[in-house]
């Protein structure tokens, strides 16, 4: 009886998804984050169908639980930027995002970096290729990339971690070292790991 019930109420709202998806959008200003709240709240509510006592409020319900995981969302983000801003602090007092590239880095480097870096996320190869490529400081490619210096490290630190890892697995045994004098040439068919 139960699950008949869910699924009346996850029909009666789907029938509504578009307004609640532009509820969503409105305040969240992004679509992509409006649907995922929006899916996220269609579970919770197929999950709590046992809560709802009147069926001629389930919109107004509805819309309840979806300002509450506005709310969640909103707090979410102030709490990720807190922690993100917390390591770009810590990474920047290390000195490990502010130092430039070694001498002669261009001659050294790992043959197959060029095609891994572009298999990672395009803001991540860009401040890559920016600061570790071409020398430009950790400000000046922030301000470039209209970010903030402390998203700026936490996004580099990242990226470099995520490049680690990717020509590890791309390059093999090579990668072990510092990856330089590199001479392993990719295979015929072996493409980077996305």
């Amino acid at each position: 009886m139960q699950t008949a019930r869910a699924d009346q109420l996850a029909r009666e709202l789907n029938a509504q998804r578009e307004g609640f998806k532009a509820f969503l959008t409105a305040r969240v200003g992004s679509a992509e984050e409006a649907e995922d709240i929006l899916q996220n709240g269609l579970l919770k509510a197929v999950q709590r169908a046992g809560e709802l006592q009147d069926d001629a409020k389930l919109t107004a319900w509805f819309y309840q639980l979806l300002r509450n995981a506005i709310v969640d969302h909103y707090r979410a983000r102030g709490s990720r930027r807190r922690r993100d801003n917390g390591l770009a602090t810590l990474v920047a007092s290390l000195g490990e995002d502010v130092a430039p590239p070694p001498r002669a880095w261009d001659a050294q480097i790992c043959g197959c970096l060029g095609s891994v870096v572009g298999t990672l996320k395009p803001q991540h190869a860009e401040l890559l290729r920016r600061v570790d490529l071409n020398g430009e400081s950790v400000q000046d490619a922030a301000r470039a990339l209209k970010l903030t210096p402390n998203n700026a490290s936490v996004t580099l630190h990242r990226a470099r971690k995520e490049l680690r890892s990717r020509l590890e697995a791309f390059c093999g045994a090579c990668a072990e070292g510092a990856c330089l004098d590199c001479n392993c040439a990719p295979a015929p068919g072996k493409r980077p790991a996305t």
